[in-house]
């Protein structure tokens, strides 16, 4: 019989405190996650580590460095040590140094460079040797069942590259919660601490979110194509394959003047169909064309549901009641989700510019304080604290997460260099970034990494085995 293993013993001195409600949800619970940054040239490993463990240690930030552990009721905690020390550390750290250029490795010689015209241009899987350190965790287990830190840090250096690579579960933080890290890491890295902000609802502070969803006034407005229990069941019976199956990992460059001119002829489109100036932002079309581009192996004429389910950072939205506005940050998840309902047969027969608008609208309907509060409300109430889905069980679905506004690509480390950056001056950004998840392998779900500093946007997402190359066909059309 299978048994979980035995947490470590609990230390009396360390600081006990619940995660907040929309952290410990089964949904992030089931993700690990790495991201990986290429830096065209030579970084110091050692001020690198030393920043982000310093910041580990501040007021506010403690939790970065916390244990997590399972209560008897089975929600999680974290418990944070009174004191880091050098056998309880702040921060997961690793750093491996090949003393050869990346050209020579068999595996870095490969990492991706941004395409001319939309491509899959690598497999992110590939480069795990790179990303992964030797018993690095890949489970929520990897966390309960030893005395870690919740943040990692791993580093490979080249002699001309460095890779750096943070890591996390997702029940710590989202993208704009990485980015809030991100900013007081480069804070921390320039000798100007005295600016970084204690985040909100930090360490042992309350939940900001505590009451969030518990006031609801008014209904959300997809009420009626809420899935229920036996919706959810049937679709979940309808796609226990794709679980199954042999699941194949890509990561897309979408170039810059391609998505330039996509966007210019989705607003073309509507302005001939009689719409005012619409609003479109580069998200919302590239997550239009894109669509069109997965679904190419369905039939075109099909009546079949298709479900974009856009994930939603609930920052903006939250800052007038619950969350703090700019110049602080929020270091956990705030996340809602947006549906965008079509058919297969609207994808491939109405224009680019009539999904994207779609897009648009959704985010602009769903996304106010009165139908966050009301999505959040369903959440809430939902049985095994799952999100609330919309659809039908037949439907086809599709989940993007954008992480266009956390800049990943603005990163700049110049305050570690010890060789001159090759290709960006006296900065010193990323050339490529990628995100690899342990844990649940979501088929059809697609993070949009955000734009480089050319302009290209970036994607990578799992399907079954041989739809990349029905995909790949595609894009050879374009």
């Amino acid at each position: 019989m299978f048994r979980k293993p035995a947490a470590p013993a609990k230390v009396p001195t360390d600081t006990v405190v619940p995660l907040h409600f929309f952290d410990d949800t089964p949904l992030w619970r089931a993700f690990i996650l790495y991201s990986m940054f290429v830096f065209d040239n030579v970084l110091d490993p050692k001020k690198l580590r030393n920043s982000l463990e310093a910041l580990a240690k501040r007021n506010g930030w403690r939790k970065l460095g916390a244990r997590m552990r399972r209560t008897q009721t089975g929600s999680l905690e974290y418990h944070i040590p009174s004191e880091f020390t050098e056998e309880r550390v702040a921060l997961n750290y690793s750093h491996v140094n090949h003393d050869t250029c990346s050209a020579d490795h068999p595996i870095a010689s490969r990492l991706p460079r941004a395409s001319s015209r939309p491509a899959t241009v690598g497999d992110p899987d590939t480069f795990r040797e790179l990303f992964l350190p030797q018993g690095g965790p890949v489970k929520l287990d990897d966390y309960l069942a030893r005395d870690v830190p919740q943040i990692g840090l791993h580093i490979v250096s080249f002699t001309d590259k460095t890779l750096v690579t943070i890591y996390w579960p997702h029940t710590l933080m989202d993208a704009m919660g990485k980015r809030a890290l991100l900013d007081a890491w480069m804070l921390m890295l320039a000798g100007r601490d005295d600016e970084i902000p204690i985040p909100h609802g930090a360490d042992a502070n309350p939940d900001p979110l505590a009451n969030l969803g518990k006031h609801p006034t008014e209904s959300h407005k997809l009420s009626l194509q809420r899935m229920s229990t036996f919706g959810l069941a049937k679709y979940g019976l309808g796609n226990v394959f794709d679980f199954l199956r042999s699941q194949e990992n890509r990561i897309v460059c979408v170039p810059s003047g391609f998505l330039t001119s996509l966007r210019e002829m989705a607003l073309t489109q509507l302005a001939a169909g009689g719409h005012e100036t619409p609003f479109l932002t580069e998200g919302d079309v590239l997550c239009a064309w894109w669509t069109r581009i997965v679904i190419s192996h369905l039939p075109r004429d099909s009546q079949r549901s298709v479900v974009l389910n856009n994930a939603y950072s609930m920052r903006n939205t939250l800052a007038a009641d619950l969350l703090p506005g700019k110049g602080s940050s929020y270091v956990s998840n705030a996340i809602s989700f947006i549906p965008v309902l079509l058919t297969v047969q609207d994808v491939f027969e109405k224009p680019i510019g009539y999904v994207a608008l779609q897009i648009r609208r959704a985010i602009s309907s769903l996304g106010t304080r009165a139908q966050v509060e009301a999505f959040t409300g369903m959440w809430r109430e939902a049985v095994g604290k799952l999100p609330p889905f919309f659809g039908d069980g037949n439907m086809h679905m599709l989940t993007y997460s954008n992480w266009s506004k956390a800049k990943l690509y603005d990163l700049d480390f110049s305050n570690a260099i010890t060789t001159p950056c090759q290709t960006t001056g006296s900065t010193c950004k990323p050339t490529y970034v990628q995100n690899n998840q342990f844990g649940l392998i979501l088929p059809n779900g697609f993070p949009i990494i955000g734009k480089d500093n050319e302009g290209n946007y970036w994607l990578s997402g799992y399907l079954n085995q041989g739809q990349w190359a029905k995909i790949e066909e595609e894009l050879a059309k374009v």
